[in-house]
């Protein structure tokens, strides 16, 4: 038999730092599935790293856990939403 040892073997893992812009927000246009009306809001993240928060005109602030984000666009890639044939008859 080899003479391989048993034992645990540890991963050490940095702990995430959230750099201060990211805590103290910044402003973004926020794109509604159901509407081609952007909506200007602050957002931020906890110090943690957890949460996405964002916060409108009126003060009502919502939150994304960051865990359950699948894509992200910016620059030419990041386009204003396409109207729908339904939200075109609407207009």
């Amino acid at each position: 038999m080899a003479s391989a040892k048993s034992g645990v073997h540890v991963v050490q893992l940095k702990p995430i730092c959230v750099p201060k812009s990211l805590q103290d927000g910044n402003k973004f246009i926020k794109w509604d599935d159901d509407s081609s009306v952007g909506t200007p809001v602050t957002v931020r993240v906890d110090k943690k790293g957890f949460f996405l928060f964002w916060t409108d005109q009126n003060k009502e602030t919502e939150f994304l856990e960051i865990s359950s984000i699948r894509d992200t666009r910016t620059g030419k890639y990041a386009r204003v939403p396409r109207v729908s044939l339904s939200q075109v008859n609407l207009l």
